[in-house]
Parts: C-alpha cells; structure tokens; sequence
C-alpha cells in the first residue's frame, strides 16, 4: 500500500493499493467529502493547471535556448522568439507569486 495526500494538497493521507484500491481510516472520508465541499478540489485542479502550464513554459523556453544560434554573442532571434522568452517569464513569475 502506499500512502498520498487526497489530491496531493487535502493533508488528508489515504491508503492506496493498486490491486484492491482505497482504504479510510476513521474519519478520512468525511475530511475528503469536507474538503472537496469547501472547494478544495477546485484549487487543487487550478494549481495542476498552472503547474502543466509553467512546465510548458519552460519546455518552449529550454527549446529555444537549445535552438541554433547565429553567434556566441546571444543573437535573441525573432519578435517570436522573444515573445516566447517573455511568456515563459511571466510563467514563472506567477508560479513563484502564487
């Protein structure tokens, strides 16, 4: 078995097992009903959103940087390419804000 936090930020720790499936302990299922109720799972779904998006940022910002370069001296390339920069900095800025 192997033990996750509901929606990996509910702070409610089930057990989980592949084969038979989840397991409560007293209580954990009504924490979960609660915190899904106060929109817990909501937020949680937000953050996943904002994080996949962040990590796309960074896989454009990654690809860019590893793209070929007309010299040694930084060539910024395109208005694409800097907008793409400009993106993904503001990707990681409001994954570090928030």
């Amino acid at each position: 078995m192997n033990r996750i936090n509901f929606a990996r930020c509910s702070g409610v720790v089930v057990d989980v097992c592949k084969g038979h499936g989840t397991w409560f302990d007293r209580d954990e299922l009504h924490e979960i009903v609660e915190f899904i109720r106060s929109g817990g799972l909501d937020v949680s779904r937000q953050k996943e959103k904002r994080e996949i998006e962040y990590q796309r940022e960074q896989l454009r910002t990654e690809q860019m940087l590893s793209g070929p370069r007309s010299d040694l001296l930084g060539f910024y390339g395109s208005d694409e390419d800097r907008i793409g920069g400009l993106s993904a900095a503001r990707g990681l800025l409001k994954f570090l804000i928030e």
